[in-house]
């Protein structure tokens, strides 16, 4: 009896899965009659049940392009027209975003275009930081022949110029997400669901805005709605990135931003992340499958140029060059050694002739470089090897630079001579310093073309454009299994300033408030000597002027002040003057002194009245915000402070340029500084310049 009550139990068992699975297969072939239509027939529903959030990319924007336009007008509202120098018309434009729980929310920009232009390829410019709009970039677009709109996507930004005191944008209900507080995914006063959902995630709204924006563009008779481009920077660049996987678009350029990547660890490659301490696996898994950046690099399908810095806080290029490996579209990867954050002139111009290239067909973008690695040389130096692909333009320059960082965020990048080979390729050596550290590579090769105006850089006309090649990447492990040898050899002498601004980045002139920074002082040739003294010799235009130097310790650790370091030095003779630097001569904002030198991740020389502003301004400000019960101690400022005087090196002769503008093989700089170096001390042991060590103030054991 036992026995038949179990065959029947099995049975039952057997027929009830039978039965659930064909009911399975019928759910998952035929629609649920009661899904939620996520985006509505006017106003967008606010989600109120977990089981009806989105938990792909395909999820959250099913159903938006067959309906949303249709059931929400965009309501344009022209509230201003004028004109502005060379034949460009600016319009002060409102759209309509959408409503949400009641409320409806606008966003204003400015639209602009050649006068009586028709027709033409268009630009959705996204501005970075808190994004506040402003109408250069649509009037310089609009000289470049585009039509240009840049959205104001910061309400509480006010206009300037001819739209000051117009209507501006307003988001409504959203407002309070609007800016990045509420973390994740989380609910929050004004998120668009109230339940964790991607779509509270505070760059949201903006994609819904971009798009309302390119579905205005694709109506005006001044756009051809088949050459529409998308152009951010920063956090403009994100939500380019975003935007790429609208249909409508033809073209992306996103620069320092936009890349993705930060929850993926990585065996060698450090500060490329950011904290995920508060989100669980499943959160994380579901950030990489909708918001994740790298998500959209997978499904965009517009030709994409990203725009980086090689030390760029916020697009680090290891997250650049995976972000590139990622989909099947045309992809490039255009960067910039030493900089964080901006571009030089020959790569500013890029984003210009991309779209040159896939808007208006009057400009052939180059393929990238092909780039290699070898370690098989007979005299143990790997060497680097670029290949210039085909193209009518002119090579003017090939730039290797090459690191043994392991953080994308402070490595210093030296340049490497090359050669050109017999078979048209280009060839460098590149010195190990230490073979525990991963080799990385990359060329630029700068090509001349005819001069143009460009619309971001500052040096016009421009008439070079770079083009990075593939980074090449070689491990430790590979390093030493191929008997490559470290040599660890230190040098005192950090830069004679023959090659100008070879090794150094800073303001475009040598104005006021000039300053030049080098991060040579992080790498591991360059670590300053314990107990020794930083020594510069500076040529002075008058004499009793001071100027300011400025060190960070451990750059992006924290924004306290603790770790920026701080002094002015005097300059008494007219002429050339020996500096000598001690690490007590520079203090933070709570009066600390250095420490030591080898913790160093840049170094800067500026002048006295940029500092003063700095130690004002930002330095202060942060050592109050998070100085806690620590009093703030800015120490004597010049009451009274000098800019350089250019007459002075007018008289420099062949030293001098008409031009005051600051380039990377700058003759001002070596009439301005020579002989940086270190001098007393000794060379020891030293952790690794990525490895976090803690201030100790001097005298106080560690």
């Amino acid at each position: 009896m036992k026995n038949t009550k179990t065959h029947l139990w099995v049975r039952l068992v057997a027929t009830t899965m039978k039965r659930m699975s064909v009911l399975i297969v019928v759910l998952a072939c035929c629609p649920v009659a009661d899904a939620m239509d996520i985006w509505g027939q006017g106003e967008v529903p606010r989600i109120t049940n977990p089981a009806d959030v989105p938990h792909t990319l395909e999820e959250i924007w099913s159903g938006y392009d067959a309906h949303y336009d249709t059931h929400n007008p965009l309501e344009v509202v022209i509230h201003k027209t004028w004109e502005v120098p060379g034949g460009v018309v600016v319009n002060w434009v409102q759209l309509t975003v959408g409503t949400f729980q009641g409320q409806k929310a606008i966003v204003c920009g400015y639209f602009a275009y050649p006068k009586g232009a028709t027709n033409l390829p268009a630009i959705l410019f996204i501005q970075g930081g808190p994004q506040n709009g402003s109408s250069g970039p649509a009037e310089q677009w609009a000289r470049r022949g585009y039509a240009a709109f840049v959205p104001n996507l910061n309400a509480q930004a006010a206009m300037v110029g001819e739209a000051a005191g117009l209507p501006n944008t307003e988001w409504g209900a959203l407002a309070g997400a609007m800016q990045p507080r509420v973390v994740g995914f989380n609910v929050g006063k004004g998120t668009m669901d109230a339940v964790p959902s991607p779509r509270n995630y505070w760059l949201f709204p903006r994609q819904i805005a971009g798009r309302r924006i390119i579905s205005f563009l694709m109506q005006q008779s001044q756009v051809n709605p088949e050459k529409i481009g998308v152009r951010g920077h920063s956090t403009g660049g994100q939500s380019a990135v975003y935007l790429s996987i609208d249909p409508r678009v033809a073209a992306v350029v996103p620069s320092v931003g936009g890349v993705g990547g930060y929850t993926y660890q990585h065996p060698i490659i450090i500060g490329n992340t950011r904290t995920t301490a508060n989100m669980s696996d499943e959160m994380i898994e579901w950030h990489r499958n909708t918001m994740d950046a790298r998500t959209f690099w997978k499904k965009m399908h517009a030709p994409i140029l990203l725009m980086s810095a090689a030390n760029d806080f916020h697009a680090p290029d290891w997250n650049c060059v995976e972000a590139v490996k990622l989909g099947t579209i045309d992809k490039r990867f255009i960067s910039a050694p030493n900089l964080n954050h901006a571009f030089t002139p020959e790569v500013g111009v890029t984003d210009l002739l991309w779209f040159e290239h896939h808007l208006k067909g009057t400009f052939d973008f180059p393929e990238t470089p092909e780039a290699k690695l070898s370690l098989t040389e007979s005299d143990g130096i790997p060497r680097f090897t670029v290949r210039p692909p085909e193209t009518d333009l002119k090579l003017k320059r090939v730039e290797v630079s090459y690191t043994d960082g392991r953080n994308p965020l402070t490595r210093f990048w030296i340049s490497a001579d090359s050669e050109k080979q017999a078979d048209g390729s280009w060839q460098a050596k590149l010195p190990v310093v230490d073979n525990g550290e991963p080799l990385t590579a990359f060329a630029n090769l700068v090509y001349a073309f005819e001069p143009v105006k460009g619309v971001n850089g500052h040096v016009e006309p421009q008439r070079e454009m770079a083009l990075t090649s593939d980074y090449a990447y070689v491990w430790p492990e590979a390093l030493q299994s191929a008997g490559i040898q470290s040599n660890p050899d230190r040098t005192r002498l950090i830069d004679d300033f023959q090659r100008g601004m070879q090794d150094w980045t800073g303001s475009l002139r040598w104005g006021q408030n000039w300053r030049i920074e080098t991060r040579k002082v992080a790498a591991l040739s360059y670590l300053g000597p314990q107990g020794g003294d930083l020594m510069v010799e500076v040529n002075a235009p008058a004499p009793g002027i001071k100027i300011g130097i400025m060190v960070n310790r451990n750059f992006m650790q924290n924004h306290t002040g603790e770790n920026l370091f701080y002094g002015f030095l005097d300059l008494p003779e007219k002429g050339w003057n020996t500096v000598r630097i001690k690490t007590s001569d520079l203090r933070n904002a709570y009066g600390q002194p250095l420490d030591d030198w080898h913790k160093l991740s840049s170094l800067t020389f500026c002048s006295a009245a940029y500092l003063t502003g700095q130690v004002k301004g930002n330095i202060a400000q942060a050592a109050k915000r998070h100085g806690s019960k620590r009093n703030v101690d800015l120490g004597q400022l010049p009451d009274q402070v000098s800019g350089w005087s250019e007459d002075y090196y007018t008289d420099a002769g062949e030293a001098y340029t008409e031009v005051n503008t600051f380039t990377r093989d700058d003759v001002l700089a070596r009439a301005r500084f020579r002989n940086l170096r270190w001098e007393g001390g000794s060379f020891v042991e030293r952790s690794k310049p990525y490895v976090e060590e803690a201030y100790s103030q001097p005298g106080e054991s560690k």
